[in-house]
């Protein structure tokens, strides 16, 4: 990478740490400590045990941001990279943030509303939820956490909502079914070996998860352009645990099918007899195609810009998606929630549910399991005041009469109210 490319690439988090009043000085940056990267760097440096958090504590939470600058001191700099960056020049990652501006709120006002009115609930594919928020699914939670997705998990399951477990978790799918109290779901990563396949949705079924989902935006390794300078350095003691660890510690996870249909939704629902979800999308007419194909949700997203750089923001892709869909099966946004009133827009503009990705591990880094369940209860309460603010008593009474057109967006009238 040139170095104009990484100092473009450095802006935003650069901006992001300097209002928060953290220096970017070397001293304050925490030294990765793979045994991986400390051997190909530095041959009589003996190598340093990878030491991720042991940290399980109640977080105080005065906002995302504030929480991401606070785990960057207690994550090492490879699980930090790991979490945090995006593929290209990371557009897309900024864009998932800067984006929400471009809708404003029409607050209603004398509406007659006291906070003991606000009501939050969700009900999602047969699930009763506390929220409309859910836990993204997330791998390699080991890289911030030594307890790793047992403790994600036990976290949603403190905060009474969904959890979404990762194909790619170092945990394996059986051992976070157990360590949490509340719902599940799997995220597939559809294998050229079939027999592969069949075996982890028979192993997600048996262990207790209601439905399937399919990514449809990750088709292979979409590692961060930092994270790879630094060699890809995965904890080399810890395994993707769903995958044979006689094959090079991840597996076979790597050997992903990439020629995926909609035949596959159809293969996946025959097999399991689960709902399957859709994640990945970003047009409305893959939506009507993969909703006539059987699919039982679609979840807009671009995997948090870590796949591809240059895709618009979820929210961005969310109205022309939200008009075609109809209501016909529900609707999932995951990418740059941050706030109460980022859920607010998404509801209004036809969202059903958000998931929330690096928060979470955000939260998992200071404070294990509690961390978590912080994150999203501090989501919960903003969702809450802002709803207040905005004159909803509900959910369901949000729609495109709460929100104004500003920004880029209006220029192409990509949504209409």
């Amino acid at each position: 990478m040139s170095t104009s490319a990484l100092t473009k690439k450095s802006i935003s988090r650069r901006k992001l740490l300097s209002a928060a009043g953290v220096s970017l000085g070397a001293t304050t940056l925490p030294l990765m400590s793979t045994q991986v990267f400390a051997a190909a760097n530095d041959a009589k440096r003996p190598p340093v045990p990878y030491r991720a958090s042991t940290a399980e504590q109640k977080l105080t939470v005065v906002s995302l941001d504030r929480l991401e600058v606070e785990a960057r001191g207690a994550i090492p700099k490879a699980g930090y990279e790991f979490v945090s960056g995006a593929a290209g020049d990371e557009w897309t990652l900024r864009e998932n943030r800067r984006a929400f501006n471009d809708y404003r709120i029409a607050a209603k006002r004398l509406v007659g509303l006291t906070s003991n009115d606000i009501n939050i609930k969700t009900r999602l594919l047969g699930l009763n939820l506390n929220s409309p928020i859910m836990v993204a699914p997330m791998g390699a939670h080991a890289m911030v956490h030594e307890r790793a997705e047992q403790d994600t998990a036990r976290g949603a399951g403190l905060a009474k909502t969904l959890y979404c477990s990762s194909g790619a978790s170092n945990a394996t799918l059986e051992e976070i079914a157990k360590a949490t109290t509340g719902p599940k779901w799997f995220q597939l990563y559809y294998n050229n070996d079939e027999a592969v396949t069949r075996a982890l949705l028979t192993r997600a079924k048996e262990s207790g998860y209601s439905a399937i989902i399919l990514t449809a935006d990750a088709l292979g390794p979409g590692q961060p352009d930092e994270f790879k300078a630094m060699g890809s350095p995965f904890r080399p003691d810890k395994n993707f645990g769903n995958h044979d660890p006689k094959k090079g510690g991840f597996g076979n996870f790597f050997d992903q099918k990439t020629s995926l249909t909609t035949a596959d939704i159809q293969f996946i629902k025959r097999f399991t007899g689960l709902p399957v979800i859709v994640k990945g999308v970003l047009r409305a007419d893959d939506a009507d195609k993969f909703i006539r194909a059987g699919a039982d949700a679609i979840q807009v997203s671009n995997h948090g810009g870590r796949q591809i750089d240059g895709v618009p923001a979820s929210i961005t892709a969310l109205p022309a998606i939200a008009k075609v869909v109809n209501k016909r099966v529900p609707i999932i946004l995951d990418g740059g929630i941050r706030r109460g009133i980022d859920i607010v827009r998404a509801v209004a503009m036809g969202a059903d549910a958000v998931a929330v990705g690096r928060p979470v591990l955000y939260g998992l880094a200071l404070g294990g399991a509690q961390g978590v369940q912080s994150v999203i209860e501090f989501l919960e309460q903003d969702l809450k005041t802002a709803m207040l603010l905005t004159g909803a008593a509900k959910l369901s009474d949000l729609d495109g009469s709460y929100i104004d057109i500003v920004g880029e967006n209006e220029k192409y009238d990509t949504y209409n109210g």
